[in-house]
């Protein structure tokens, strides 16, 4: 698998590992999701087919989980180069090594949101407008490859994860980032939006149900539920024993102060939670993704979003993130 030390392969790994598979990951130099884990770690170059390929001998299955995630403005080609590029390079050395499945993790963001008050279905249309944000326009760019892939003959299949969060989050992600600083209470004025949020470990589940459930050629989503930032604010209350936010402010609020959270972030170089990209997934989204492929045909099935991040505040109190 790629991405084995991301937030999503170090919980990809585990429910392979629970299930009995010996698994082989893909890493970069910070392992800490995976220390302590009985796997193979193996470098290379993601764009590199031919050495992609030979890891790929004697492997029965492949999850490409490696991606360039953002929502910020960011270097556009070396995003290009890892989602596309690197997908096709893994496409390419699945067919030639004769790989039995392969597992692609896109991402509910490689769909047009438009229309907003439809339900969000796997039919809906892919991403296509060169000005939409480089994440979005990349993964579903990756998606027309994969499809393209399954035409060569490659068995594939497409998994869609709404917005995920959940525990074994190193990094941590940005939405680990924004939990853990709810949870310190750094962050005492949250926003009057909210998003589907699933948890990452449903998303691996279903993925490795996908294996043998899952049709060549389909795409499935993966939602959780729709919660407000309230609601994971009210979740994380409950947690720690104290109030965690104490004043809600309307979305378009946050758009006066992108000029002063780009200046923080460019004087103390932290990434900030708060940027346009961000704003416009947060602003611009459908609420109904029903999923119902995924639970019909790969028993997808979510649980509550207060009980995720119950179990993300106290993973990040037992590693020491609190």
């Amino acid at each position: 698998m790629t991405g084995g030390s991301g937030h999503v392969g170090g919980n990809l790994v585990r429910e392979l590992i629970s299930r009995g598979y010996g698994v082989k990951c893909l890493v970069r130099k910070d392992t800490r999701a995976l220390d302590g884990l009985d796997v193979e770690l193996v470098q290379g170059d993601l764009n590199d087919a031919s050495a992609m390929g030979a890891h790929m001998q004697d492997v029965d299955m492949v999850f490409h989980a490696a991606a360039f995630v953002a929502v910020e403005r960011v270097d556009e080609s070396l995003m290009e180069r890892i989602n596309v590029g690197g997908t096709r390079a893994m496409c390419e050395a699945a067919l030639s090594a004769s790989v039995g499945r392969f597992i692609h993790f896109s991402s509910v963001h490689a769909f047009s949101q438009m229309p907003t008050d439809r339900p969000l279905t796997e039919d809906r249309a892919l991403v296509s407008d060169p000005d939409a944000a480089p994440y979005d326009r990349t993964k579903a760019a990756a998606q027309r490859v994969v499809m393209g892939a399954c035409d060569s003959g490659l068995n594939a299949s497409i998994i869609h994860p709404t917005g995920i969060i959940g525990p074994n989050d190193w990094k941590p992600s940005r939405m680990g980032a924004v939990i853990q600083d709810i949870a310190t209470g750094q962050m005492p004025i949250i926003l009057r939006t909210g998003f589907n949020w699933v948890d990452v470990r449903d998303v691996c589940r279903t993925a490795v149900n996908c294996v043998e459930m899952g049709r060549k050629g389909q795409n499935y989503l993966a939602p959780g539920s729709w919660g407000s930032m309230k609601d994971i604010s009210d979740a994380a209350s409950e947690v720690v024993g104290k109030k965690t936010a104490y004043l809600q402010l309307p979305l378009w609020s946050a758009y006066l102060a992108l000029p002063f959270a780009g200046i923080s972030s460019a004087l103390t170089g932290n990434r900030s939670s708060l940027n346009k990209g961000s704003l416009h997934a947060l602003d611009v989204q459908c609420r109904d993704i029903p999923g119902v492929l995924a639970k019909e045909e790969l028993r997808h099935a979510s649980r509550p979003l207060a009980e995720t991040v119950r179990d993300t505040i106290d993973w990040m109190r037992s590693n020491d993130r609190l």
